[in-house]
């Protein structure tokens, strides 16, 4: 096949194509020093587009403030997110509703801890027994103002005292203690956290002793800072709802009937942190917090002893324990698929477009990025070799493929799992915290191609993606390049466009190429002169380019100076002898029979290991 000359436009004049295409060049250049960072790493990376923040189990936090925002009630946005459920009233005089019958874990297992009286004195007993309001017969008062310790014997880790900072003790005593007469204008600092609400207690453990916070349902809630408090006043409902029916189910699951049990991992029935619920005391209702302590305080009473129901639980009072997240990305996930174990009929995925709507929920959408090495170091393997994701969203499952001691291996995750590896894993190439939910929704390959490593164009190949000039061989993915694939006529248009960045072409000038992923490429190349088609009105797109060929197409775009040495002795009969020689004077080209390469095949077909090295020889002539 020869590339058509006879008819249709003359070729431009190799000075205009090579004006018009320094200006381009100049254009690109600048845009490609704006950038930030290399188009590809120089490492193998694997982008997860995803959403959302949290296991992704029951109630989406961001989408309840869109619910509310939507005009929905408080029952509506439980009962879209918790199947089957039911709000109904528990019985007053359940255990957790009793005054420090609910013990909260703020520190575990630790050695000493400072406490500042603020507002007003506080009492200090030792052992716990019945310490009453300061000035009775407690072992001792904190004053406003004073900071003392507990902290445990460093001779003895069985003994704890309370000692005031630079004078005084209580004595050496065992690990157990409290601090009585709490209130809103006599609070406790503990380590610069301000409690309020209940006793503190000090309970021994076997590194040391846990601090534990003791009050009532009701002001375990106030101090429970899981959404701000600005929040519409339905969706702060909806918290308060849900935080007292996990609350109350997880408690007697620990504590059992009577409150009695605790975990020993921290004495206590909730840990302060979202492990359980976050707990931060004083700070969620204080007035400091302006008007919104408030709302979220009234959100609780107006909601007093609401819990969230359904006719199939196991749990305490029918209770539905109440999972949530801050969001998902579009969808919550079954229960089942994020921690195993039994599916649970009000925790099953439901639909949230207000979890991925990015005018309501900040991370409404994110990409996170995980090195290659860390995958392989994950497994305990030797290199990645594909990454893809089989299932989902939800029920997302991820396929990672590799090699591990010359063998192929793969493995699979999802849920709580996949979570948890992307954020020991992965960045943001932003330099933001990684925070992400089970949601994928895509996986992207970026850095050199997978099929490349040891080729012999590999250095190529890397420069002609990092310009942007090649995306891959298979997409939506594109981890892999193809090298010892053929060039079709269409691919090598897309090349050239692209490398020259060529502007919109004016007109069609074609009649097969309608539709293809190369007509604007061929279309720019007619109005640059650097080919005219296959026939009249036809491009060829589809079919192999010879070597030959490929040298009219650069030799043409490049705008290459006449070549007084004919450096190859199986060309003479080539049309396309003068474009060979062309971009063997410059370097371009070495030949097709190394070392000798004194021949250089013009009817061998392209593949795209060559193209890579050709182009890439070329900008460098050009530069």
């Amino acid at each position: 096949m020869t590339d058509f000359l006879q008819g249709g436009r003359k070729p431009a004049d190799s000075r205009g194509v090579r004006l018009r295409r320094t200006i381009s060049v100049f254009v690109a250049s600048l845009t490609l020093l704006s950038l930030a960072a290399p188009v590809l790493a120089a490492d193998e990376e694997w982008e997860f587009d995803g959403g959302g923040w949290g296991h992704g189990v029951g109630l989406s936090q961001f989408g309840a403030l869109g619910q509310a925002q939507d005009g929905r009630n408080a029952t509506q946005i439980l009962q879209h997110y918790y199947t089957g459920t039911s709000v109904a009233s528990m019985p007053s005089s359940h255990w957790t509703r009793q005054s420090n019958a609910l013990w909260v874990g703020l520190i575990e297992n630790t050695t000493a801890v400072n406490l500042t009286a603020v507002g007003g004195a506080l009492s200090i007993c030792q052992p716990a027994g019945i310490c009453p309001p300061a000035g009775g017969f407690a072992d001792a008062t904190i004053n406003p103002g004073e900071t003392w310790l507990f902290e445990v014997n460093p001779l003895d880790p069985n003994q704890c005292r309370f000692r005031k900072k630079d004078v005084g003790n209580t004595g050496w005593k065992a690990c157990n203690g409290r601090i009585a007469g709490l209130s809103p204008s006599s609070r406790v600092s503990i380590n610069g956290t301000q409690y309020a609400r209940g006793e503190i207690r000090f309970v021994d453990s076997a590194a040391g002793f846990h601090v534990v916070a003791t009050v009532g349902l009701e002001a375990y809630l106030f101090g429970l800072a899981e959404v701000p408090s600005s929040w519409p006043a339905e969706a702060l409902k909806a918290q308060a709802v849900i935080g007292r029916s996990y609350a109350v189910a997880t408690a007697v699951l620990r504590g059992g009937g009577d409150g009695s049990g605790k975990d020993p991992g921290c004495g206590c029935h909730l840990r302060d942190t979202t492990a359980d619920q976050a707990y931060v005391g004083w700070s969620k209702e204080s007035p400091a917090a302006g008007n919104f302590g408030a709302q979220w305080v009234a959100a609780v009473q107006s909601t007093d002893r609401s819990v969230l129901i359904h006719p199939q639980s196991n749990y305490a009072l029918r209770i539905a324990r109440a999972f949530y997240s801050s969001s998902n990305g579009g969808a919550s996930e079954d229960v089942e698929f994020v921690w195993g174990g039994t599916a649970l009929p009000w925790l099953r995925s439901v639909g949230d477009k207000w979890s991925a709507d990015p005018d309501i929920n900040p991370l409404a959408r994110w990409t996170v990025v995980v090195p290659a090495p860390r995958i392989a170091a994950h497994f305990g393997w030797n290199s990645v070799t594909n990454v893809r994701q089989i299932a989902g969203p939800p029920g997302a499952v991820i396929e990672f493929s590799g090699k591990k001691s010359g063998s192929a291996v793969t493995a699979k995750m999802w849920g709580e799992n996949l979570r948890i590896f992307l954020i020991d894993n992965a960045f943001r190439r932003d330099g933001a915290a990684v925070r992400v939910s089970p949601y994928i929704s895509g996986i992207g390959y970026r850095g050199p191609f997978l099929d490349i490593v040891g080729n012999t164009f590999e250095a190529a190949i890397i420069w002609l993606a990092q310009q942007k000039i090649t995306l891959g061989c298979d997409p939506p993915l594109n981890s892999n390049f193809c090298p010892d694939e053929e060039v079709t006529r269409g691919q090598m248009a897309v090349f050239i466009s692209r490398a020259l960045n060529l502007p919109a072409p004016d007109s069609d000038h074609f009649t097969d190429d309608d539709g293809k992923f190369y007509e604007a490429a061929a279309n720019q190349l007619y109005e640059f002169g650097i080919t005219f088609g296959c026939r009249a009105n036809r491009f060829c797109g589809d079919q192999p380019i010879p070597r030959g060929q490929m040298a009219a197409f650069l030799a043409r775009a490049y705008g290459l100076p006449d070549a007084p040495t004919d450096h190859f002795v199986d060309d003479s009969l080539s049309e396309f002898q003068p474009a060979i020689n062309k971009i063997a004077s410059v370097g371009i080209t070495l030949g097709c029979n190394p070392p000798t390469n004194d021949r250089f095949c013009p009817g061998d077909r392209v593949t795209r290991g060559q193209m890579a090295a050709f182009l890439k020889r070329a900008a460098e002539w050009d530069s």
